[in-house]
């Protein structure tokens, strides 16, 4: 099947959640079917990058899109009723380009990633997929209860825009994917028109030959550790809950404990934790496996966003325990207590990791069980043919 792809960003290097799964449905789809990758790009593509995606498809056009141009599709965004995620990166040359492309290449399929992208092929005749990832509105919506009271307004608007554009664009499309249940039950309640056909859930999955437990271990040098693009608004948000709320808590029990956070971008709000004492801010690494595994218990307190996240799963297969919140375990559907800890506020996060440092046989017992538990349960194989499925009608 001749398949076209549509993405906002350049798939590769993985470090953020939208590329972390088109690059590996991409991989999976590459080996049996012919891929066009059609991706804007902010900045300019490494030739070693571009040529790892080549590897998985047939064509690659990219679409830069130039930072003037970005700021005055944002401005335009309030004498508009779209979305800034729509108006910030649609161009009318670029969707001309785009539409010359497939007439020309008359794929079978058309699969594009986020709704913001989906004004290049709503009116499309050919077959499309949206593939929504999360419910954008809901995570907007979320921001907006955590952000400075001058942004509130504009991000409450922003989430009922997405809202609106969510419902708008769902007929345009003859399937629809999400990655989580929790954000497929938002979505559904949200549509005021009654759905002609489900949105399918397509989790991500979990390399679990890259993520794996090192042999021999390696040695774990922070009690605490923190993983993500430390530029995403939510784990801005976690980063400074940990360190601000949870961390002066567990200082009274112990007083030497050291948080790493660690990931790609961090802001300068992330860059400030560093000041204090026991916390180290890593910024990218090359491999970031050596951050995992560099702690004994992997801390998530994040309470805006939404989907499912995939830095968890990663912890979980580099066995290394995780506590989180009930938000977030959703999403992923890991047994609480055995498989994963929950805790919704500073008091039972610092319980919580309090045990798991004091009872290492806890500690090991947990990290057995979410290692199979991922194994058994997320795989980039099992997710991208769910999507073959719905396709093979066409």
């Amino acid at each position: 099947m001749k398949i076209l792809i549509l993405t906002s960003r350049f798939p590769y290097p993985i470090e953020k959640g939208d590329k972390l799964r088109i690059y590996h449905q991409i991989r999976e789809l590459g080996k049996r079917h012919e891929l066009i990758l059609c991706s804007l790009c902010e900045e300019a593509v490494a030739a070693t990058d571009y040529d790892e995606v080549k590897t998985h498809c047939a064509q690659i056009h990219l679409f830069p899109l130039s930072k003037v141009g970005m700021a005055w599709h944002v401005v335009r965004h309030f004498f508009s009723s779209s979305p800034i995620q729509v108006n910030y990166f649609y161009r009318r040359h670029i969707a001309a380009k785009i539409e010359r492309i497939i007439i020309q290449e008359q794929p079978c399929h058309i699969y594009c990633q986020l709704i913001r992208m989906a004004e290049y092929v709503r009116k499309s005749d050919v077959a499309c997929t949206i593939d929504y990832m999360d419910a954008l509105s809901l995570g907007m919506k979320r921001r907006a209860l955590h952000s400075s009271w001058w942004k509130r307004p504009i991000l409450a608007r922003e989430a009922r825009q997405l809202a609106g554009y969510e419902c708008a664009i769902y007929q345009d499309f003859q399937y629809h994917t999400i990655i989580s249940a929790q954000d497929q039950a938002y979505l559904v309640k949200n549509m005021s028109h009654s759905l002609s056909s489900e949105i399918h859930i397509v989790a991500n999955g979990v390399d679990t030959h890259y993520f794996r437990p090192f042999s021999p271990p390696q040695a774990t040098t922070y009690e605490l550790v923190f993983v993500g693009n430390m530029g995403y608004f939510p784990n801005v948000v976690a980063a400074k809950y940990l360190v601000r709320k949870i961390l002066p808590q567990l200082k009274k029990i112990y007083p030497d404990i050291r948080l790493l956070l660690a990931g790609t971008r961090p802001s300068s709000e992330v860059k400030a934790l560093g000041s204090e004492k026991g916390v180290d801010i890593s910024g990218w690494m090359p491999d970031i496996r050596r951050a995992y595994a560099s702690g004994k218990i992997f801390v998530a307190p994040l309470f805006t966003g939404s989907g499912q996240q995939n830095k968890i799963l990663e912890a979980m297969a580099m066995g290394v325990v995780c506590i989180t919140s009930p938000m977030v375990n959703r999403a992923i559907g890991a047994r609480a207590e055995t498989t994963i800890l929950e805790a919704q506020d500073v008091e039972s996060f610092v319980k919580g990791i309090d045990v798991l440092l004091r009872d290492a046989n806890y500690r090991a017992s947990m990290a057995r069980e979410a290692l199979a538990f991922v194994k058994k349960r997320y795989s980039w194989e099992a997710s991208v043919r769910k999507l073959e499925e719905m396709w093979e009608g066409d």
